[in-house]
């Protein structure tokens, strides 16, 4: 039952850890933003609406609406910490699947807080732009990042 356990734990680490070690820099490409670094795949909003021709004034406000983001924490850290916790949990002397599996939940929770920010500050911004810059932005083909 040991062996099996122990089997479990490594397969569930090697799947947990071969993402993470890919991504390096907690997700971030060589230039520190986003993943493959500046203007590649999940750029955020600043790199998304580069190509609108917004006016100053839409600039501004989209310039202070990612200060209020900054300013309101980086849920990539708390994503991070429950990657940790759940590494930690996985490589224990003896796993424990209760803690895994609260690992699990965490890391499950700060993702679903990150994408619930990510959703807030896009309906922000829908709100800025006109209905041709919006009209604009469905019509190009996604940038989304592929996930593991």
């Amino acid at each position: 039952m040991t062996r099996k356990l122990a089997a479990v734990a490594v397969l569930a680490a090697a799947l947990i850890t071969a993402p993470l070690v890919a991504q390096g820099q907690g997700g971030r490409g060589p230039g520190g933003r986003g993943p493959g670094g500046p203007g590649g795949p999940g750029m955020g909003i600043l790199g998304m609406v580069r190509d609108l021709d917004l006016t100053d004034a839409q600039k501004q406000q989209i310039h202070a609406l990612m200060e209020e983001q900054r300013k309101g924490g980086e849920p990539g850290a708390q994503i991070r910490a429950a990657e940790q916790k759940l590494h930690a949990a996985l490589f224990a002397e003896t796993p424990d699947l209760q803690a895994i599996d609260a690992a699990k939940t965490a890391l499950n929770t700060a993702h679903a807080a990150e994408l619930d920010q990510r959703v807030e500050l896009m309906q922000k911004v829908a709100q800025i732009l006109t209905s041709v810059q919006r009209s604009q932005l469905l019509q190009r083909p996604s940038r989304a990042p592929q996930k593991y």
